[in-house]
């Protein structure tokens, strides 16, 4: 199965993005993330082994999956855009008060940057170590996708290893909106980072030149 959906929203001056995928039969939950500038302010975890332990099969379940998985999107982006929405960082308060409590943060290193694309595939080797040092994160989660894109089959997700490195593999798409951003995003505790990269509307193995953002 494995549905997901990545959106942007704009309340007022803040863009926060927002995230929620299944995490497969293994571990049978929906999880919505949101992010202001790579900083998780808001997590929404809800099981569905109902639906796993129910009669529904095959098709029948991946649709009620895929409904279900919508439709805790829209309510996060709908709470999100009235205000009712508890947005914290670490310790609990508010983010638009604590999110520059902390400079703490991870760097994410692209290893393969000038051979990552080929033959329709994208494979990212990324090493995740924290800001300012030379520590390797083991145990993060890391995601790659391409951000707008509701397809499910154009983001990857891993966990680093002890050398705080992973690989994260999708198809790459025969055509892109002019102005998409490749975006890598890592989060363990309290700690994030992202790489974000702006893909030309033509692309043809080549390395996209990184945004300025």
């Amino acid at each position: 199965m494995n549905f997901g959906f990545n959106s942007n929203v704009r309340v007022g001056t803040v863009e926060y993005h927002v995230q929620t995928e299944d995490r497969g039969p293994s571990h049978p939950f929906l999880d919505t993330i949101v992010y202001v500038a790579g900083r998780v302010v808001h997590k929404r975890s809800t099981s569905y082994q109902d639906l796993t332990d129910g009669t529904a099969k095959g098709e029948a379940l991946e649709e009620l999956l895929h409904e279900r998985l919508s439709q805790q999107h829209r309510d996060v982006m709908a709470q999100l855009e009235v205000g009712a929405l508890h947005l914290s960082v670490a310790g609990g308060a508010p983010a638009e008060v604590a999110s520059a409590a902390s400079n703490e943060g991870l760097d994410i290193h692209l290893l393969n940057a000038k051979s990552w694309l080929a033959s329709g595939n994208a494979t990212l080797e990324v090493e995740l170590r924290q800001k300012g040092s030379a520590k390797a994160i083991g145990g993060a989660e890391i995601a790659a996708f391409l951000e707008g894109e509701a397809d499910r089959a154009t983001s990857s997700h891993a966990s680093t290893d002890a050398k705080g490195r992973a690989t994260l593999k999708f198809p790459w798409p025969a055509t892109i909106a002019e102005g998409t951003a490749l975006v890598i995003r890592a989060t363990t505790g309290v700690l994030h980072g992202e790489l974000r990269f702006l893909v030309k509307a033509r692309q043809s193995d080549k390395t996209p030149a990184p945004s300025s953002k």
